[in-house]
């Protein structure tokens, strides 16, 4: 039986955290902010580590209780991901957990650590450890006790000077690394120029959204949770709510941007950044110098991919094709094919999708079937995967030669307007340099039509005293001063008329 887990396609939308419980590499790494010295910890538990697990255990982590408390509280940390993916184990890597809470000798503390948080106190245990283990394979998994799942997270500041030191080693390691893989230079070269919205104005924006009626790519419902729990929708798992999104995004950003991190062999390389993990109607607020950014997206990319890798005879598809020639609603198409590929044969042969590729495409299915019985199943979407990070590696590397920087989201990539032609037409050369037949659909992010009073305000006053805006300071101070009286339509209509005559300019 399949299940989410085995096939994850990741498409910008919320649930692609999940990749940090999946990805072999990526969740064996402690998630790498610049603010080295915050960890977000479940509350109670320094309380609890403090006052009632005895002195005697700490002293066997380390002589000065503090610090042990401290290497105890680290270890907690790396599973604080968890707070926002369905599963909530999480592989970590006994190597990683040695180098961050290894003293001057060398031993092994974090078994005795992990003892102590599976013991915890009368208070009840810190953490569980799962039975699934495979030397080389897969590093054991850990999960907060419900106790400390249910209460959610707060910011703890290290005190200890060594441990601060190790994890500014680490921060600088990773941020190295990043820096020779050409997708991960790209997008630290970009963090420079993002501004970012904030959270008071992503809630007016997302309660435009849901009056709207929008919905992920995979097809859940934004929605208000408006404090009530899961079980108070009947359709919860097919929902997603603008105050979780919030909160991920508060995660992911708060203490600056993750280093971004290319996956293993298992996803094909594929990066990840505090940009790909974020709610997609989140990362569609960014702007630059005020503007709103533009999406080139390949159309289809993985279908035509499949295609090109397992000799299969069509070229172009689109989801509008595939939908019109299958008598298959768009929105399913689009959906399935998330996942499609990447899915056991027995998952593939009950997907609506079946009909039509055993129809137009027998060979390639036999092909795609044949491997993934020599190879497991999965290999399919590694190939996949491979083949979208070449493609976009040499796109960004085109890219970076003529000046530009962009954000990456997998097989799309996020622009400033005035970037737009010269990344499409090299994401179009270079996908067809590959093989691929497929081409970009750019459209601009998808935005409410209208966008709060206060969130244009705040915008204008950053805007103001940019050079990009020199000669729009009068129009820009009118607005901030003399527009009370106008209705939240007029207020766009003006703020739009500037961005426009800007770009124009």
């Amino acid at each position: 039986m399949s299940t989410e887990n085995d096939y994850i396609a990741l498409s910008g939308d919320t649930e692609d955290i999940n990749i940090l419980q999946n990805d072999y590499k990526l969740s064996e790494l402690a998630m790498v902010f610049p603010n080295v010295n915050s960890l977000l910890i479940p509350k109670k538990a320094h309380y609890n580590l403090s006052k009632y697990v005895p002195k005697a255990l700490l002293k066997e982590i380390d002589p000065n209780t503090d610090i042990a408390i401290e290497k105890c509280l680290l270890v907690l940390s790396n599973l604080a991901s968890t707070y926002y993916t369905e599963d909530p184990w999480k592989a970590l890597s006994s190597a990683i957990l040695h180098e961050q809470t290894k003293g001057n000798s060398n031993t092994f503390i974090y078994i005795k650590i992990i003892e102590l948080l599976k013991t915890g106190t009368n208070k009840g245990a810190f953490i569980e450890m799962g039975d699934s283990y495979e030397v080389g394979v897969q590093s054991k998994k850990y999960r907060y006790t419900d106790q400390y799942l249910n209460v959610g997270l707060t910011e703890y500041l290290i005190k200890d000077t060594s441990i601060i030191a190790r994890r500014n080693r680490l921060f600088y390691q990773q941020l190295a690394n990043a820096m020779t893989n050409p997708i991960c230079a790209n997008l630290v070269r970009m963090y420079a120029k993002i501004e970012l919205p904030t959270s008071v104005e992503l809630l007016a924006i997302g309660k435009t959204l849901v009056k709207e009626g929008r919905t992920t790519k995979k097809g859940k419902l934004l929605t208000m949770r408006n404090k009530h729990k899961n079980h108070y929708w009947s359709d919860w798992q097919n929902r997603s709510f603008v105050e979780d999104n919030i909160n991920l995004f508060e995660f992911l950003t708060g203490r600056g941007f993750m280093i971004p991190s290319a996956g293993d062999a298992a996803s094909g390389g594929r990066v990840v950044d505090s940009f790909t993990l974020m709610p997609t109607w989140i990362r569609e607020q960014i702007t630059i110098d005020g503007m709103r950014l533009a999406e080139c997206d390949y159309t289809a990319l993985h279908p035509n991919i499949a295609i090109k890798l397992y000799g299969g005879k069509e070229s172009y598809i689109t989801h509008q094709k595939v939908a019109k020639k299958a008598a298959i609603d768009e929105k399913i198409v689009k959906v399935e094919h998330l996942a499609f590929f990447n899915k056991r044969w027995s998952g593939m042969k009950i997907s609506p999708l079946y009909k039509y590729y055993s129809e137009h495409e027998p060979t390639m299915l036999k092909h795609i079937e044949r491997d993934k019985k020599a190879n497991g199943y999965k290999v399919t979407s590694r190939r996949m995967f491979e083949t979208e990070v070449n493609i976009m590696n040499d796109v960004i590397v085109n890219l970076k030669a003529k000046g530009l920087q962009v954000l990456y989201v997998y097989d799309a990539l996020v622009c400033e307007e005035k970037d737009k032609t010269v990344v499409i037409e090299v994401m179009n050369r270079i996908v067809l340099e590959h093989g691929v037949k497929t081409s970009v659909k750019a459209t601009e992010q998808h935005n409410p039509e209208l966008l709060p009073i206060e969130t244009i305000k705040n915008k204008l006053r950053t805007m103001i005293n940019h050079e990009r805006y020199q000669g729009k300071e009068s129009d820009i101070r009118t607005m901030l001063t003399a527009f009370d009286h106008k209705t939240v339509e007029e207020f766009n209509g003006f703020f739009n008329h500037i961005l426009e005559s800007v770009s124009r300019a």
